[in-house]
C-alpha cells in the first residue's frame, strides 16, 4: 500500500514538472515569434513608406538584378540595407537622399545614349547592404558601328564618370544650400535679439510719450502730471507758470 502512495505520487510530481514546464516553453516560443513577426512588420511598413515616398521608382527587395528603361527607374535594394534603413533614420536619411535623385540620373543617362547615338539595351542600380551604390549600363551598342565592344566600353566608363560627377556636384550644391540657410537663420535670430535688447534697454531707461488736453496751459500741465504719475493732483494745488 506504501509502495503504491509513494508511485503515485512519483507520477504526479512527473506530471506535474511537464505541466508547469510546457506553458513556459511554449510562452517563450511566442514571444520570439512575436518578436520576429514584429521585425518583419516593422520593414514591411517602412517598405510601404519608401514606395510611397519615391512612386516613379519600382523596388526590387528579392535578390536578383531588374534592369531599368527609358521609361521606368528600378532600384535593385539589398534586403538587408532595407532592413538597416527600417531601423536606423540616420542611415535611411542617407540613403534617401541618393534615391532621390536615381529618377533624373536614369533621365540623364538615357539623354547621353540618345546624344552619343548609343542604344542601351539596360541600365541598372543597385544598392548593397551596406548602401553602396553601382550603377551600369548593359547591351550597349552604337547605333552606327554595330557591338563595337571597344566603343562601347569607353562610352559605359565615360556615362559611369559623368553621373558620379553630376551627383558629387548635386550633394555639394545642397551641402552650400544647407550653409546659406542655416547662416540666414542665425542672422535672423541675431536681429531678434538686438531687437529685444533694444526694447528692454528703452523699458529700463524709461523713454516713453505721453499727452494731455486742456482749455489753458495751467491745466495741460495739470493733467500731463496726473497722467505721469497716474495719480490726481492734490487739492488746492496750483500750477504757476510763468513766461
Amino acid at each position: 500500500m506504501s509502495m503504491e502512495i509513494t508511485n503515485n505520487y512519483s507520477n504526479y510530481a512527473a506530471n506535474y514538472t511537464d505541466a508547469v514546464k510546457k506553458p513556459d516553453g511554449r510562452a517563450a516560443t511566442e514571444v520570439k515569434t512575436s518578436k520576429s513577426t514584429n521585425s518583419k512588420d516593422k520593414v514591411q511598413a517602412y517598405y510601404e513608406q519608401l514606395c510611397k515616398k519615391f512612386p516613379q521608382i519600382n523596388f526590387n527587395t528579392n535578390g536578383g538584378v531588374l534592369p531599368s528603361n527609358s521609361s521606368r527607374v528600378t532600384v535593385n535594394l539589398s534586403y538587408d540595407c532595407l532592413k538597416k534603413m527600417a531601423n536606423d533614420p540616420e542611415f535611411a536619411k542617407e540613403i534617401e537622399w541618393n534615391l532621390s535623385g536615381e529618377v533624373a540620373a536614369n533621365s540623364m543617362v538615357y539623354g547621353w545614349a540618345q546624344r552619343d547615338g548609343v542604344v542601351l539595351g539596360g541600365r541598372t542600380v543597385t544598392y548593397d547592404a551596406n548602401g553602396n551604390r553601382q550603377s551600369s549600363c548593359g547591351g550597349m551598342r552604337t547605333a552606327n558601328t554595330g557591338n563595337g565592344n571597344n566603343n562601347t566600353d569607353k562610352i559605359q566608363k565615360k556615362y559611369k564618370e559623368e553621373e558620379e560627377r553630376l551627383l558629387k556636384a548635386r550633394k555639394k550644391r545642397e551641402e552650400k544650400e544647407k550653409i546659406a540657410k542655416k547662416q540666414a537663420e542665425k542672422k535672423a535670430e541675431e536681429e531678434k535679439a538686438a531687437k529685444r535688447r533694444a526694447e528692454r534697454k528703452e523699458r529700463m531707461e524709461g523713454t516713453y510719450k505721453v499727452s494731455a488736453t486742456g482749455t489753458d496751459m495751467k491745466s495741460v500741465t495739470q493733467n500731463l502730471m496726473e497722467t505721469v504719475s497716474g495719480t490726481s493732483a492734490p487739492t488746492g494745488a496750483s500750477f504757476d507758470l510763468k513766461a
